[in-house]
């Protein structure tokens, strides 16, 4: 008897990998709504992709991810399984962009940085499951897109 219900479509080898492949998504959704109502020094950054709130693209990437566990996962079908390494991939160079604009501007936000943690967490435990070359091309692509379509901002924005 399973631990996870369709516990052979969720990915990894191990029972932890498969509950934190389930988990880390929802932890990153819960993350990015309580980001909504921050008031501390996280509240000056303020960020877009694509005219998009950084906010709600990290709710929607982890929406689809925590949907492709359950029905994606561990496909037959190679190309499928290469969903899941594009977009962990992808997010770790986003998340090398982010993380390095909060250092070049000296304000930190907890909420982004545990956000990016369960990137990592997730890029960590996914990782020997990975085409190399989709992943390198992929993190690769995440950074350059972010980098040429973020817009960003680290001063408070006053009402008028």
């Amino acid at each position: 008897m399973s631990i996870l219900p369709l516990n052979r479509t969720i990915p990894g080898q191990h029972v932890i990998t498969k509950i934190l492949n389930v988990i880390l998504p929802l932890i990153g959704i819960t993350l990015m709504l309580v980001y909504e109502y921050c008031n501390t020094s996280c509240s000056y950054l303020k960020g877009s992709f694509l005219g998009l709130d950084l906010k709600w693209v990290g709710i929607i990437y982890m929406a689809i991810l925590l949907f492709n566990t359950f029905f994606g996962g561990e496909s037959p079908v190679p190309r499928a399984g290469h969903v899941r390494t594009i977009m962990i991939s992808a997010a770790v160079g986003v998340e090398f962009f982010l993380i390095g604009f909060q250092v070049v501007h000296n304000i930190y936000c907890p909420f982004c940085l545990a956000f990016s943690a369960c990137i990592f967490v997730l890029f960590g435990i996914n990782f020997a499951s990975m085409n190399r070359w989709i992943m390198m091309a992929s993190v690769l692509a995440g950074f350059l897109g972010i980098a040429f379509f973020f817009e960003g901002q680290v001063v408070p924005v006053f009402d008028l």
